[in-house]
C-alpha cells in the first residue's frame, strides 16, 4: 500500500481516538464514568482502531486488483508520479496468447493463469519495485530508483526466465509474455510519456514472435512503429 495512504489513515486513527479519550477524560474528572471508566477508555481505543482498519481497507481496495492482489492502474500512476524525481524504470508486459487460453480452457482457468503470472512478477520484482495489473492480460512494473538502466533490463530478464509451463486445471499451459522496458532520468518524462515508450518497446517485443521476449525503448521505435498508442 502507498505510504501516504497508511500515514493518512494513521493520522485519522490518532485524531479520532484522542478526541474520544479527551471527552472521556473530562467525564472521568466530573465523576460521571465511575466505576466503568477503564472500560470506556478501552472502548474508545478499540473503536478508533476499528476505524483505522476500515479506512485502510477502503483505500487499499481502491488501489488493488481484486483478482491478483497486485496494485492496479491507479497505484501504477501514483508510484510512477512519486518516482519522477529519480531515475525510474517502467516495464509494460502483455501475456502472449491469453485469449486462446480463455477460449480453450474457459475464464476460470484464465483467471488462474493471471494469478500465476502475478506471482511470477512478485518474485521477480520485489520491493521497492511495484508490480501491477493494468487490466485484462496487461501488467506493468515500476522500478522507482534504478541505479543504472541495466538494473531495469535485469528485472525484465528475470521475469522472462521465470516464465514457462504451469499446470492449470489438469492441463499444461505455457506462460509467455512480451515485455517492453523504458527508463527515464530524474524529471525527464511524465508518467504518460514513459508509459508510451515502454508500450512501443512492448510492441517491438511482440513483433518478434509468440515466445517470451523483451525489448528496450529506442528512438528508432518511434518511426518503426508509427501507429503505436
Amino acid at each position: 500500500m502507498p505510504p501516504s495512504f497508511t500515514a493518512g489513515a494513521l493520522v485519522l486513527f490518532i485524531a479520532g481516538t484522542l478526541a474520544q479519550i479527551l471527552m472521556l477524560a473530562r467525564a472521568w474528572n466530573d465523576g460521571e464514568l465511575f466505576p466503568w471508566g477503564g472500560l470506556a477508555f478501552a472502548g474508545a481505543a478499540l473503536s478508533g482502531f476499528v476505524l483505522y482498519r476500515q479506512t485502510l481497507a477502503q483505500r487499499e481496495s481502491g488501489l488493488t486488483d481484486g483478482l491478483t492482489g497486485l496494485g492496479n492502474r491507479g497505484m501504477f500512476r501514483q508510484a510512477s508520479d512519486r518516482a519522477r524525481g529519480r531515475r525510474t524504470g517502467v516495464l509494460l508486459i502483455d501475456i502472449n496468447g491469453f485469449k486462446e487460453i480463455n477460449d480453450t480452457l474457459g475464464h476460470r482457468s484464465g483467471d488462474r493463469v493471471l494469478v500465476a503470472f502475478a506471482e511470477v512478477l512478485r518474485r521477480c520484482a520485489q520491493r521497492p519495485n511495484l508490480p501491477v495489473r493494468l487490466g485484462g492480460d496487461e501488467f506493468a512494473v515500476v522500478l522507482p530508483d534504478v541505479a543504472r538502466p541495466e538494473d531495469a533490463y535485469e528485472v525484465a530478464g528475470r521475469i522472462a526466465a521465470a516464465l514457462g509451463t504451469i499446470a492449470v486445471d489438469g492441463r499444461l499451459v505455457t506462460l509467455a509474455a512480451s515485455i517492453g522496458v523504458a527508463v527515464t532520468e530524474p524529471g525527464e518524462l511524465t508518467h504518460d510519456e514513459i508509459v508510451h515508450r515502454a508500450g512501443l518497446a512492448m510492441r517491438k517485443a511482440k513483433s518478434l514472435g509468440p515466445d517470451t521476449r523483451w525489448a528496450i525503448w529506442q528512438e528508432s521505435l518511434a518511426s518503426e512503429l508509427p501507429t503505436a498508442a
